[in-house]
């Protein structure tokens, strides 16, 4: 046999073995896991890590859940788009595979994922926000049903996904329990993020709910913020969400006034120094965040008159502040004067309401 005839021969055997190894089962198998990890690689980049791809020959079988049926469609065509470089025997371009996506489900997921509950006025709690299932929606209304017995409404726990792990309904439990045994009240869960607000009438209640909310899960971000009459704040935790403390002051400050002498920037001592200190502390507590105290005034005297007198009354509340703790650097303030009434000016009530000290919450700066 000649030199040609035996590479000839030679060349048929490799082709022949390259054949057999794509057809048989272990060539088949190489191709389907180099195919899977491409799925899988580009649902990743397209930031659909949570589906999952499992590979049956060439077929690509997803489960997981998304949002909308837009989201799934996404999700498809990512899939069947997605090119398996390491398959052997594949034209440039061409799909070495199909996929089935019938097990992607489209369900609801809330984002942020919350959960509150405020105490009534008859001593009952009022439930909204989401749960993961029906059964931990049951089981939340169990424990809320034995600390608040008879008085529950739930209005309305929905079924969603997005809860942050397992732990979302210890720490409602957790939140409850803190709330059964306050005055008045409410909690508000954000996600990793927690907070619990209130009024008792003992410092032993408060300094055993402060107890129960720092032991949370440590996955748990969690904050209280509970008011003793003629004690001292003192407040657990620190809370990471901007809206939260936004709530927070806007709930400390309510209708409350921060009054000053007449026609001056002199804080009135009493009710306006108490309102004070507990507002320091709720600045404490959101010491990630910047505080913008605004000071408005009515109508009554010049524009520039107002308008000076509005910035020493804010000046006057941040300098309050920063003596009770306050970081100067997460706190700033400035005045309106007459400029941004909430009311008319043509009455007394209403020039009442315009005089006022307002704060606002943004990420710190």
């Amino acid at each position: 046999m000649g030199t040609f005839s035996k590479w000839l021969i030679g060349l048929i055997l490799l082709a022949f073995a390259a054949l057999i190894i794509e057809f048989t089962p272990w060539g088949a198998k190489a191709n389907s896991v180099a195919m899977g990890n491409s799925v899988s690689s580009a649902l990743k980049n397209n930031g659909f890590g949570n589906i999952a791809t499992d590979m049956v020959g060439n077929v690509a079988k997803l489960s997981g859940d998304v949002a909308s049926a837009s989201a799934k469609e996404t999700v498809l065509s990512t899939a069947r788009n997605a090119q398996c470089e390491k398959c052997t025997n594949r034209d440039a371009g061409k799909r070495w595979h199909e996929v089935d996506g019938s097990a992607v489900k489209i369900v609801n997921i809330a984002k942020p994922y919350t959960l509150t509950g405020v105490r009534t006025e008859n001593g009952g709690i009022v439930l909204n926000g989401y749960a993961r299932n029906e059964a931990d929606r049951l089981a939340i209304l169990a424990d809320a049903e034995r600390l608040f017995p008879g008085n529950v409404s739930d209005n309305k726990i929905k079924i969603a996904q997005g809860a942050p792990d397992a732990s979302w309904n210890a720490t409602a439990l957790t939140n409850m329990a803190g709330l059964a045994q306050l005055d008045s009240g409410e909690f508000t869960m954000t996600d990793w993020n927690s907070v619990l607000t209130g009024m008792t009438s003992s410092g032993d209640v408060r300094e055993g709910v402060n107890a129960s909310i720092a032991g949370l899960e440590s996955s748990y971000n969690g904050a209280a913020n509970i008011a003793v009459p003629n004690l001292a704040a003192v407040n657990t935790g620190e809370i990471k969400s901007e809206d939260i403390c936004q709530a927070l002051f806007d709930k400390l400050k309510g209708d409350n006034k921060i009054s000053f002498a007449y026609n001056r920037a002199e804080i009135r001592q009493g009710p306006s120094t108490s309102l004070l200190n507990s507002l320091a502390s709720a600045a404490m507590q959101c010491s990630s965040f910047h505080v913008t105290i605004e000071g408005h005034t009515d109508a009554d005297g010049s524009e520039d008159y107002n308008l000076q007198l509005s910035r020493r009354r804010a000046e006057a509340v941040l300098n309050y502040l920063v003596q009770n703790g306050v970081d100067e650097a997460n706190i700033s303030g400035g005045g309106y004067g007459e400029s941004r009434p909430i009311a008319s000016n043509d009455t007394a009530a209403g020039m009442a309401a315009n005089r006022r000290i307002e704060f606002k919450v943004t990420r710190s700066k």
